[in-house]
């Protein structure tokens, strides 16, 4: 009995340094398969603004507002702390591209946001990770859930994500293929904030809410009765959701009850365990 005891907690302690071994971070992939185990339900973010679009001052609005409506989002669940906030730079800069042009405009920060949108698009989530990797150390990232971005490289959406990396568009470009080159829309803090925590909860392994609104054969009326008819409309993981109304003050977006419980039942065991990011049989928000 004493021999299989020894034995046997000799091999626990071998499979446990191999599991731990194995066990992947922000620092070594995009999309590490498991959360790193904790004591409380808090979420570890880094916060950064990609192209130095932001002052210093503004990226501390956006962090503080962040954190406060993160946290009333999922009914005070599940906090947020933003551990690390850099501003970077583009890594494509476009003194090296002269020759670019877009016809009628001709300041040289737009010119920049779009060349993203011509030779960059959805690369601008792989760009943003490999930025922070190198220049962070690993142990830090080793203790960072996701990454959440703003930046004005400009892409096919509003925002972006993939594995535990989130990217939102500030400042936005529209109607930049107009004859008249169209304008930049400054988005308020609170508007990036109601992005980045959309795209924080597809970090999280969530879809999207009342998805079936969504659908290509709607036309624009019918995908609006669809939303009025979703119980998950609301739901800060919704396209129903109007984004226009949100503010600096008082109005934003959360989690509806259906996403509440998956963050409740799947999403906060799982970080407190150490388990699975991919949490399978997440409940659907229709």
């Amino acid at each position: 009995m004493m021999k299989c005891f020894l034995v046997c907690n000799v091999m626990s302690f071998i499979i446990t340094v191999q599991a731990l071994a194995a066990a992947k971070t922000l620092a070594d992939q995009i999309d590490p398969q498991t959360y790193f185990a904790r004591n409380s339900p808090v979420l570890n973010i880094a916060l950064i603004d990609y192209g130095r679009e932001h002052t210093p001052n503004q990226l501390t609005d956006i962090k503080n507002l962040l954190e406060q409506r993160f946290y009333l989002a999922t009914n005070q669940m599940l906090q947020l702390k933003v551990n690390l906030v850099k501003s970077l730079p583009y890594k494509h800069q476009l003194i090296n591209y002269p020759s670019y042009t877009k016809a009628n405009i001709t300041d040289p920060a737009r010119l920049q946001r779009l060349w993203y949108y011509d030779f960059i698009n959805a690369g601008i989530l792989s760009e943003v990770y490999e930025a922070v990797i190198q220049t962070e150390s690993p142990r830090r990232l080793d203790y960072i859930d996701a990454i959440a971005t703003v930046t004005g490289a400009q892409f096919d959406g509003l925002g972006y994500a993939y594995g535990r990396v989130g990217v939102t568009e500030s400042p936005r470009e529209i109607a930049w293929g107009l004859s008249d080159g169209g304008y930049t829309d400054f988005v308020t803090t609170g508007q990036a904030v109601d992005e980045l925590i959309h795209e924080i909860g597809h970090t999280l392994f969530l879809d999207h809410a009342a998805s079936q609104c969504q659908s290509s054969a709607m036309n624009f009326e019918q995908q609006a009765a669809c939303c009025e008819a979703s119980p998950n409309k609301n739901d800060v993981m919704s396209y129903c959701r109007d984004r226009d109304a949100v503010n600096d003050t008082a109005i934003f977006f959360g989690f509806q009850a259906c996403n509440l419980r998956n963050i409740k039942n799947k999403i906060i065991p799982a970080m407190l365990k150490g388990g699975a990011w991919n949490i399978p049989d997440l409940e659907e928000c229709k």
